[in-house]
Formats: structure tokens, C-alpha cells, sequence
């Protein structure tokens, strides 16, 4: 007798599992403004790390027969009153708006989810201590807590980071609290704790990476709003230190002078913009990947 193969059931691409990272990159290439943006913040940051090769001129050269030079082929984006090349600040400055806003943003994240799982889980008295806590942090807008936060730490980038991160947390940790409170009471819950999984087992490997997913959703539209808070701070003096390209101290060293030269605040706001812009693009088309709520 012939023996006939069984044949094996079909395979379901990865590219249309829900939630998967081929699935999420599929809806970003069918997006072209994401694509576009995600475009635009690769070329950006693969051109500030390689700035001090590709760049005629330093950010940190002074030359005071080009001051208050305008746009030419000389220097395409013009220059500052310290005749400082501003195609060369604006690109090298780059990596820290950016950068601040990624390492803050993940600063908040890590801590909210922490926090969060916490409450969620325990519930109870350890619940309304931490909740109580994070209103505290809450009751101020973040933008006035992270200036507050400055001014006691000091200017500098790592000081930043600490303080935005600090007054950004409170969202993550409530809305990791409200999504484990929809699944702390799930059958695979009570499975893995019939099994005598410990409580850490069970946050770590069942609570967490069952509730994060509207956080990262969060994550993605919230480091524009980071990036965006980092030159706010810079702008008023609470930033990075004032010799430091970053594109909010560009604008507060150039605001002196936008009647007479408007090119010093231009080129980096028009920068700041694209870029928030930008990371909003990709957070939207995230979004709609991972909400299962918004389906084709």
C-alpha cells in the first residue's frame, strides 16, 4: 500500500500575526507619510554621527569675519553671531535632541512599567501608596516639574534625562496599571499560579508582556513629545549646557537677534519641527498596528 504524506496545515505568515514585528513593519511601508518620517529621522541620525567627517567646518569654530553671515553656498544654512557654521550645529546637535528624547522617554517607561506592575498586581494598601505618590508627581504639568527638577540637578545632558524622565513617569505607570488590572484576574493567571509560580514568574513572564503593548504605542508617540520638552528646556536656560549645539539652546541664543537675522531660528526650528512631526508619523502608524481596536 502506498503510504500518503500527511499534509501539514497551513502556515500563517508572521507578517499577518497581530502585534508581531513583521506585522507592525508591514503597516508602516503601506503608510508613506510614516515611511517618509522614519526616513527622514534614520538620514537625520546617521548624518549627525557622521557630521564631523562630512561637514567643511566645526561646530565649534569661531569665526568672527563670517558673523551673522547669511545663507550662501559658503555656508548653506548661514551663521551664528560667533560666526559658528549652522548646518554643522544644526546637524551635530542632532543626536542630542533626539537622543534625550529616547533615553527620557525609555527612562519613564522602564520606571512606569515597574511601578505600574506593582500596583496592578498587588493592589490594596501597596496600590494606593504608589497611586497617591504618582499623583503628587501628577499635580504639576510636566513641563513645569521637569524645569523644577533642572533647577536642582543642574544644567547637563544626563541631569535631563533624569528630570523629564522623573515627570513623564506617572502616565506610563498608570496606563501599565490600568492594563494589568484588565488581565490580573485571566485563567493563564490562575494557571501559572496554580503551578506555584513565583509572583516575580508570573509579572515577568505572563502580566508584562501581555499589557505593555498599548505602551508601546505610548512609547512611539511619546518621544516627540520628549524630543520637543528637551528644547523647550533648552530654550529657557534648563537644558544641556549653553555651548552645547543642541537645537532648543540654538533658538534661545538666536532669539536676541530673529529680526535682524531670522536665519539663526529657522533652520533649527524648521528642524525641530520635522522631527516631531517626524516620530508622531511613525507613532500614528504604530498605533494602528498594535490597537485592536483599529483594524483594516
Amino acid at each position: 500500500m502506498l503510504k500518503t504524506k500527511k499534509r501539514n496545515p497551513e502556515k500563517v505568515s508572521k507578517s499577518e500575526v497581530p502585534g508581531s514585528l513583521p506585522y507592525v513593519w508591514k503597516k508602516i511601508r503601506t503608510r508613506r507619510l510614516a515611511m517618509i518620517g522614519l526616513i527622514f529621522v534614520v538620514t537625520l541620525l546617521i548624518l549627525s554621527f557622521i557630521s564631523p567627517w562630512i561637514c567643511t567646518y566645526s561646530y565649534k569654530a569661531i569665526s568672527m569675519k563670517d558673523k551673522f553671515a547669511l545663507p550662501s553656498w559658503q555656508h548653506p544654512f548661514g551663521c551664528d553671531e560667533l560666526g559658528r557654521d549652522i548646518l554643522s550645529r544644526v546637524l551635530y546637535g542632532a543626536k542630542y535632541t533626539m537622543s534625550v528624547g529616547v533615553f527620557s522617554t525609555g527612562f519613564s517607561c522602564l520606571a512606569g512599567v515597574i511601578l505600574g506592575s506593582v500596583a496592578g498586581y498587588f493592589g490594596g494598601f501597596v496600590d494606593n501608596l504608589i497611586m497617591r505618590c504618582l499623583d503628587v508627581f501628577q499635580s504639576f504639568p510636566g513641563i513645569l516639574l521637569a524645569i523644577t527638577l533642572s533647577t536642582v540637578l543642574g544644567p547637563g545632558f544626563e541631569k535631563v534625562i533624569i528630570a523629564m524622565g522623573i515627570a513623564y513617569m506617572p502616565a506610563y505607570a498608570r496606563m501599565m496599571r490600568a492594563s494589568i488590572l484588565t488581565i490580573r484576574d485571566s485563567e493563564y493567571i490562575e494557571a501559572a499560579t496554580a503551578m506555584n509560580c513565583t509572583t516575580f514568574q508570573i509579572v515577568k513572564r505572563h502580566i508584562i508582556p501581555n499589557a505593555i503593548s498599548p505602551l508601546i504605542v505610548q512609547v512611539a508617540m511619546g518621544i516627540a513629545s520628549a524630543g520637543l520638552s528637551a528644547s523647550s528646556l533648552s530654550f529657557l536656560g534648563f537644558g544641556v549646557k549653553a555651548t552645547t549645539p543642541e537645537w532648543g539652546a540654538m533658538l534661545s541664543s538666536a532669539r536676541t537677534f530673529i529680526q535682524d537675522y531670522p536665519h539663526m531660528c529657522i533652520f533649527p526650528g524648521i528642524f525641530i519641527m520635522a522631527t516631531v512631526l517626524s516620530f508622531n508619523l511613525v507613532g500614528d502608524a504604530i498605533r494602528d498596528a498594535l490597537d485592536p481596536k483599529l483594524k483594516d
